[in-house]
């Protein structure tokens, strides 16, 4: 299996490794997922004396919590003024409020359990060149309506980014990923929680999980922490998540600043230092885009390490992307599937900000099984969404994605594999059939269906990460079908 570029995070900590399940069992909990909500989650109900089975896929804290800037903050670019309008007062308030307290929940665990992770106190702050001056004034006077401290800056900040206004949010905090997970492992197996990795869930039901491998988990209750639900019984909330990706480099370099910053003009880029064994680095995240949807993904590379050089003189040393699921109301989905299946949890719809809603979650998740009240319930309640009502009008919108993405590809496919360069992949028509190949850099071609597993859409060669992905619903393949990302479940043939 070819691997994707690897983050920062992946590569200078580790996690304990655990073996695949190789048998029928049974757990009270069952949590499936092994990123930071999973492992949060089950930790806290573990701690709250449950017994606890986690079920990862592939390896631990390999996705997305691997893979993000690690920003732990409540301030999500400009969302407080729309969310004013959209949601109102109260519910805007508690959603802060909600962010809050998962920046402090994440405080306390690294201390009572003293974890070395690079936990930082530390501002985050909303940049403009000058172009956007109006937005972040109307976003300061949302802070002010809704008591968020905050400081305006009207002359901007004394940065290498130019600027001219500010709006800075204080004690906010950023750390290392895999190094805080790797600590919240520990303290989950000496509470009893057991872990199995590479054992991928494919199926589940109202009592039961099936694996890859046939083997089966009966639990009392479930929570499908994947980043997309795997579960799609009736609510159908696959259709109703936005599904991004978006590209982050490492730069070693000059005039790096202390702190998390956002500019709000286009090209927008994320920033932070995080410590590296020479002092402190850089990094530069932007170039988002709906997933396969863009020609040429290498690009994203490219134009962030211009950046990075550029302002800071810094040379990448390592570049890697995220998978994001994006809510229409930019909130999570946290809690009961639905009425019907009331011991079916999910978690998911970050919204690019999941480290602080992760801690939340498990809280939350954990307040909801013990049946005890909790202030964020209603706020994150999965049901909360509209969804598409009926079954029949989910399956007529799967069979058009279907049938378009295939049409696009019958007309932009190729003919003759002789054509494709070194490392490069595309569709090909071979006597009749649709055909993804790519050619490696040895010259070798790895031939695979191009209809994705999920529900049958046309992948699209992802020419920097060297994956096949899924624009219909995100699912993502290594050059040999092998799947990288749900939610499918099963390799492309």
């Amino acid at each position: 299996m070819k691997k994707e570029n690897i983050s920062y995070w992946t590569k200078s900590a580790a996690i304990t490794d655990f073996t695949k399940l190789d048998q029928n069992i049974r757990t009270e909990i069952l949590v499936v997922g092994g990123g930071i909500a999973g492992i949060l989650a089950a930790y806290r109900l573990a701690e709250a004396g449950h017994k606890v089975v986690l079920a990862e896929g592939r390896k631990l804290v390999q996705e997305t919590t691997a893979n993000t800037t690690a920003k732990i903050t409540a301030q999500h670019h400009l969302m407080y003024q729309e969310m004013l309008e959209n949601q109102g007062e109260d519910k805007t308030r508690l959603f802060y409020q909600s962010q809050m307290d998962g920046i402090q929940a994440i405080e306390t665990l690294v201390k009572q359990y003293q974890i070395d992770c690079d936990f930082e106190k530390i501002s985050s702050t909303q940049l403009t060149d000058g172009r956007n001056e109006e937005a972040i004034r109307k976003e300061y006077e949302a802070y002010e309506k809704l008591g968020i401290k905050s400081e305006l800056h009207e002359q901007g900040l004394k940065l290498p980014v130019k600027n001219t206004l500010a709006l800075e949010m204080p004690n906010q905090a950023q750390f290392h990923p895999v190094k805080f997970l790797s600590g919240m492992v520990e303290a989950c197996v000496n509470l009893g929680v057991k872990f199995y990795e590479e054992t991928l869930i494919t199926d589940i039901n109202k009592v039961q999980a099936v694996t890859d491998q046939e083997k089966t988990i009966d639990f009392q209750k479930v929570i499908v922490a994947t980043h997309f639900p795997l579960i799609n019984i009736k609510n159908n909330y696959i259709s109703e998540l936005q599904i991004e990706r978006s590209y982050i480099v490492a730069a070693e370099g000059m005039n790096i600043p202390v702190g998390m910053f956002q500019t709000v003009d286009e090209p927008k880029r994320s920033l932070r230092h995080y410590h590296t064994n020479n002092g402190i680095g850089v990094l530069v995240g932007g170039e988002n885009h709906i997933t396969a949807t863009v020609s040429h993904m290498d690009d994203a590379y490219d134009k962030l390490s211009e950046f990075a050089f550029e302002v800071f003189k810094g040379n990448v040393t390592d570049n890697w992307s995220a998978q994001d699921m994006m809510t229409v109301d930019r909130m999570p989905l946290i809690g009961a599937y639905d009425a019907q299946n009331p011991n079916l949890f999910i978690v998911t719809g970050f919204n690019k900000f999941g480290m602080a809603s992760a801690a939340v979650a498990a809280e939350l998740l954990t307040d909801l099984i013990n049946r005890r009240e909790n202030n964020y319930a209603s706020l994150f309640e999965p049901s909360r969404i509209k969804t598409l009502g009926n079954q029949a009008k989910a399956i007529g919108k799967q069979i058009k994605d279907a049938i378009v993405g295939e049409a696009a590809a019958l007309k932009d496919h190729r003919t003759d594999p002789s054509e494709l360069k070194v490392d490069e992949g595309g569709i090909f028509n071979i006597e009749g059939k649709l055909t993804a190949i790519y050619k490696d850099k040895q010259g070798n071609e790895h031939h695979v269906s191009p209809f994705c597993t999920h529900l049958g859409c046309v992948v699209k060669f992802n020419d920097a990460e060297r994956t096949w992905d899924c624009p219909c619903h995100g699912s993502r393949f290594d050059q040999d079908g092998c799947v990288l990302e749900g939610p499918a479940t099963k390799d492309l043939n």
